[in-house]
């Protein structure tokens, strides 16, 4: 796997923190948001959407990411990202859609 990553962003710390917990091996590839190298034709042409994180597997590559967080916990369910009540996945789900994550 690789991440395109940005170190400041939140979006890909969440995506970091999922992929360290459930000890996954990955590629890092810095894109520096400021220097716009996400809008870069080679991370465009892997990328469209020019967002920052994006999860390459096998040549397919995710956005966004709380859908990245979705597959990695499909993926490789153990261990868990979200409780395993559903009042708990609720709870967390609502925090991480909120705009002041």
């Amino acid at each position: 796997m690789q991440l395109y990553t940005y170190y400041r962003s939140s979006a890909a710390f969440r995506v970091r923190i999922a992929l360290n917990l459930k000890q996954l091996q990955y590629d890092s590839i810095p894109k520096h948001l400021v220097k716009n190298e996400h809008r870069a034709a080679d991370y465009l042409s892997a990328n469209p959407q020019g967002l920052i994180p994006a999860l390459d597997v096998d040549g397919a590559v995710l956005s966004q990411s709380l859908a990245i967080l979705e597959y990695l916990d499909e993926k490789y369910p153990q261990p868990a990202l979200l409780p395993a009540d559903a009042i708990g996945r609720a709870r967390v789900r609502s925090m991480a859609l909120s705009s002041w994550t």
